[in-house]
């Protein structure tokens, strides 16, 4: 089997990311994650883990910790999703992607059992597409070999593909209202999802949460018997300054942050490699978690040095990320933001990373599930021009109708363009071409991934 065959075979299986299950949680479970495991010699138990899930920022979080446990000199695995441009982003070790021999190889070792498992009775689910790059990452995992693997959970938590893992540490980032009809439609409901990672033996770290959901979090670590900080509690957050440097992220601002516990026997501070004043807290979360699992591995705490040089050199594109800047053109910032709340929050940053920034224009996508009506409501106090376009994204909403929510919602009428190209183009011209120029890409990481894939060639 050749990398394209693996490809192909991989993309046979259903793929909730482009078509979401409308269904209940039962269509998930564990057990045929367990068996296709044990089928594969439970590579996920040959390595520890952190392991990430919540609703904004785990990616983020994930990048974090992956980075600052290599900087401390340990082979690190990163395991996250969605990815921009092609799958084997999704799998990492000591930030290089998975080889197409070596994803090949995997696959190849995968193929028979998975074959095997195919054939099962009429109604009983099938594995997905998540699900079985999950394994493989698993196996990549365990014949590098990494000191540790940084997992990110997929949907959810409970019952999500990754939750196989063995951890050492157990992060949540910050919460709210996603995937309902499979979730739960309270916070609480997916808090009690999210928290089903928790494991004894391991250690628990939350971000700041609603109140409603922080008593589900402690009863479900003091069930299995973790012990569970949260950020703003027992861990103290500052971010102390802001800086504009023309050297890093093509003059996007950076943050200098400090997280310490209440009784300060333990504190971090870092100059945070990504841009937006929220990175914080999700380095903050990560800094703690990657001081748990380096003193679980090696026995002493995680270097301050490995800290400062790991948030520094962090390396998660297509979030609030500046592509390279090209002669005659606007600077290009791209953000995979898709909800109402974390449009407002790339929004309420873009004035300080970006203040002088005219005219503000915006190239925008979404797919059929997302609040569009929200996600434009929020833009329209940014965007004194937008451009409304396709993604790659079969579940893509088309532009016309964006277009139309725009003019209800704003009485102003916007420039429609199909072919992503010609939509560039055109954004790039509405933005012009001072040094002050900028064109904002939000709605979608499908978007974004193809952005990205026009203009670094990658």
């Amino acid at each position: 089997m050749d990398y394209t065959e693996a490809i192909a075979y991989l993309d046979g299986y259903v793929n909730f990311e482009r078509s979401m299950p409308d269904g209940p949680r039962a269509m998930f479970g564990l057990a045929r994650l367990r068996e296709l495991a044990t089928r594969l010699g439970d590579p996920q138990e040959q390595f520890p883990a952190v392991h990430i899930a919540g609703t904004k920022g785990k990616g983020s979080s994930c990048a974090f910790a992956a980075s600052m446990l290599q900087a401390a000199g340990l082979r690190v695995g990163l395991f996250t999703s969605p990815h921009l441009i092609h799958v084997r982003e999704r799998i990492q070790v000591n930030g290089e992607h998975i080889g197409e021999d070596a994803f090949a190889s995997a696959m190849a070792r995968c193929h028979p059992v998975l074959e095997k498992m195919r054939v099962r009775p009429i109604g009983e689910r099938r594995l997905t597409y998540f699900e079985v790059l999950t394994h493989l990452a698993f196996l990549h995992f365990s014949d590098v070999p990494v000191d540790v693997a940084v997992v990110e959970v997929g949907m959810g938590g409970r019952l999500d593909a990754t939750n196989i893992v063995e951890p050492v540490a157990c992060g949540i980032t910050s919460l709210g209202l996603e995937h309902t009809r499979i979730l739960g439609s309270t916070l609480p409901e997916i808090a009690r999802e999210k928290a089903g990672i928790f494991k004894h033996n391991a250690k628990g770290v939350s971000a700041i949460q609603e109140p409603d959901a922080v008593p589900v979090l402690e009863e479900i670590a003091d069930r299995v018997g973790l012990p569970l900080e949260f950020i703003g509690r027992e861990l103290q957050l500052s971010v102390n300054v802001c800086e504009r440097d023309l050297q890093v992220r093509d003059r996007l601002a950076r943050s200098v942050a400090e997280v310490r516990t209440a009784s300060r026997d333990w504190c971090a501070s870092a100059t945070i490699g990504l841009s937006g004043r929220f990175q914080a807290e999700n380095w903050a979360l990560a800094a703690r978690l990657s001081h748990w699992a380096h003193l679980k591995i090696r026995g002493t705490p995680l270097p301050a040095d490995a800290i400062r040089h790991g948030a520094a050199e962090v390396n998660w594109p297509g979030r609030l990320d500046a592509l390279p800047r090209r002669e005659n053109e606007p600077l290009i910032v791209v953000d995979g933001a898709h909800t109402p709340n974390s449009m407002k929050t790339i929004i309420d940053e873009m004035p300080r990373l970006a203040p002088d920034a005219a005219p503000r224009v915006v190239l925008f996508a979404c797919a059929k599930d997302k609040d569009a009506e929200g996600l434009l409501g929020v833009l329209a106090r940014y965007a004194t021009e937008i451009v409304f376009t396709c993604s790659h994204n079969p579940r893509r909403r088309p532009p016309d109708e964006l277009a139309g929510i725009w003019q209800r919602i704003t009485g102003r009428k916007a420039a429609v363009e199909t072919d992503l190209n010609r939509a560039l183009s055109l954004g790039k011209a509405l933005a012009g071409k001072d040094s002050n120029a900028l064109l904002l890409v939000v709605g979608s990481l499908y978007l974004v991934g193809a952005v990205k894939e026009r203009t670094s060639g990658a």
